[in-house]
């Protein structure tokens, strides 16, 4: 990890949502204390039992926040990638972190402190809603995901996974993963091998067509919606 000495964090948070709620005296505030750090790929971010006296906001590259056992076993609960912010429960809650982040790519993270996220979330109502509306559905979608994890089958997780990749009424599109097939595979708990398995059959079925490095056209997205409800 290293401590970059300049960086255009502001400019960056100027856009980003939902900081680009802030006024420009706001996210001066929030960025009092804070630290740009540089990640390589693999490095930890931040320990299980760790004090979380900060909230992390990715501005380019990738983590994984994950759950793991005694064992080694991982439980991937978020891929935060470029925008995205991380271990914000924890932070403003001023309890420990819960799950270990490591970066999967060469990472710029922005470190910002819980009491400059509390002042600004105080000083702008637009923004306070905002981070609750953020936080409301980031616990929908982790309950979602342990609900098909828990009660559906392999074809059931990789067709739910894929459909919310796509817009609600769309019937074809061409999408993005969000990460590669081995964290997808361990978000929805199956095996890589499953995984593949599963996409090979949807790509057999006209489903689905592979399109570059981690692109995919979804062809027939109702069949797709129709797999995710068993």
């Amino acid at each position: 990890m290293n401590i970059e000495t300049t960086s255009p964090t502001l400019d960056t948070l100027a856009v980003t949502a939902p900081f680009d709620l802030l006024d420009l005296t706001e996210l001066q505030g929030l960025l009092k204390g804070a630290q740009c750090l540089h990640f390589a790929k693999g490095e930890i971010v931040a320990h299980a039992s760790d004090a979380a006296d900060q909230v992390w906001v990715v501005l380019d590259g990738e983590v994984k926040c994950a759950l793991i056992s005694s064992s080694g076993t991982e439980k991937i609960l978020q891929v935060a990638s470029a925008g995205a912010i991380f271990g914000e429960e924890a932070a403003l809650l001023g309890r420990p972190q819960l799950f270990t982040a490591q970066t999967t790519r060469d990472s710029h993270i922005l470190a910002i402190r819980n009491t400059a996220m509390r002042t600004a979330m105080e000083a702008s109502a637009g923004f306070a809603n905002a981070m609750t509306l953020r936080l409301s559905s980031a616990i929908y979608d982790l309950i979602e995901n342990l609900q098909i994890c828990l009660q559906g089958n392999s074809t059931q997780r990789v067709a739910h996974y894929l459909s919310r990749l796509a817009p609600a009424n769309a019937e074809r599109c061409e999408v993005q993963l969000d990460t590669d097939k081995q964290n997808i595979a361990a978000q929805l708990n199956l095996t890589p091998e499953t995984l593949s398995r599963v996409l090979s059959r949807f790509t057999r079925d006209g489903m689905i067509r592979p399109h570059g490095r981690r692109g995919l056209v979804l062809n027939k997205l109702s069949m797709l919606r129709n797999c995710a409800a068993g």
